[in-house]
């Protein structure tokens, strides 16, 4: 509609709310010179309750974007572990290919996945990484490290070491836990201690009973540690940082891809177990070949996007998850007995764990009733 200019007079309720809406506007310009004066006042005459209300306003909103980083690093730091702790089925059903060359065809396709993926959200400036020495460094390590988790993986959950694989990860969140306490000085509380202890009894009385290949529990525990200290020491960017790691194994993966397909006899390095579950169509193969790619890069994703946001030893309680997910995998779907062994593991574990919420829950309380 076209507003109305001409000179006859406003009726009266007209006149009664836009007297009342400049009041207001009055009032509230008022309200805010005479905040502006009080506040100019309290830090030009160096009071102690004018600094105060400006540190409160400085950090308040400090601590509220830090605890809401922290609530969605946890969040993605959790969904992560869920879908690595799914991960075992679906190499199941590749373990008809030969580890080395599904760790190949993972190297590539998680590369492509992730620059689709900084095309689609535009954020494709990653490259400039190359100009950058001590991103390179710091990526190719990384790059490098994640490649040695993966290969131990695969060929462990493809060759019946299911449960070793879970043993290593059980393992991984204490050595985050020491990479924390040395690499970055970071201090754990009584609880955090208390859990520390528990879950190591119940990893070594697991390891003890147990036996096993235990070099490929340590393997997955020390590589996938280190992997996480490098991402935070490097402190980049989850996303472009993903990228440029991914370009890197990607390269890998590549080079490796045409070495195999020059000498087939590379593949037999770590030759294929097929399971009952194993696919054998080649059409499917090719389609799961192209998903683990997929599968690898938003997991990845989110740990990397978490390791930015939480310590390393809240980062080593969460990985609990994924080894939990594997062990009931293998009782449930891969017919694996429950020991006494695991009753132990778990008993400490879950103890430790409920000591530390325990903890964090009181803590919260008593944060919010001292405001």
């Amino acid at each position: 509609m076209r507003e109305e200019t001409s000179p006859g007079e406003p009726s009266a309720r007209v006149c009664g709310d836009a007297a009342r809406a400049q009041g207001n506007v009055r009032s509230a310009q008022k309200a805010s010179l005479a905040d502006s004066v009080a506040q100019r006042r309290g830090a030009q005459g160096g009071g102690a309750q004018g600094a105060a209300v400006t540190q409160d306003a400085v950090a308040l909103p400090s601590d509220a974007d830090g605890a809401r980083s922290g609530r969605i690093g946890f969040l993605q730091g959790i969904g992560c572990h869920v879908v690595w702790g799914l991960m075992p089925v679906y190499w199941k059903l590749l373990s008809a290919v030969p580890a080395l060359e599904v760790l190949s065809w993972r190297m590539v396709w998680s590369c492509v996945f992730v620059v689709l993926l900084c095309v689609f959200v535009k954020r494709t400036r990653f490259l400039h990484l190359f100009r950058d020495p001590r991103a390179v460094r710091t990526f190719l390590a990384s790059g490098l490290i994640v490649t040695c988790n993966w290969g131990v993986y695969v060929w462990a959950a493809n060759s019946g070491h299911l449960l070793e694989t879970s043993i290593g990860y059980y393992l991984c969140p204490l050595c985050n836990i020491a990479f924390g306490l040395a690499v970055f000085k970071e201090r754990l509380t009584p609880m955090q201690k208390l859990a520390t202890a528990l879950a190591a009894v119940g990893v070594t009385f697991f390891i003890v009973t147990h036996g096993g290949d235990i070099w490929i529990a340590f393997a997955l525990a020390l590589s996938f540690s280190a992997y996480g200290a490098v991402k935070k020491r490097g402190g980049y960017p989850a996303l472009p940082g993903m990228a440029f790691e991914s370009v890197l194994t990607g390269v890998l993966g590549t080079l490796a891809l045409a070495v195999g397909a020059a000498a087939p006899w590379l593949w037999q390095l770590t030759p294929a177990t097929p399971d009952a579950l194993a696919v054998t169509s080649p059409a499917l193969v090719l389609g799961l070949l192209v998903g683990c790619g997929l599968l690898t890069a938003i997991p990845l994703l989110l740990y990397s996007a978490a390791a930015n946001r939480i310590s390393m030893t809240a980062l080593g309680f969460i990985q609990y998850v994924s080894p939990t997910i594997a062990l009931v995998l293998a009782v449930s779907l891969f017919g694996e007995a429950f020991t006494l062994a695991h009753a132990v593991c778990f008993a400490c574990i879950w103890t430790g764990i409920a000591a530390v919420g325990v903890e964090g829950a009181l803590s919260t309380r008593k944060r919010r009733a001292a405001v």
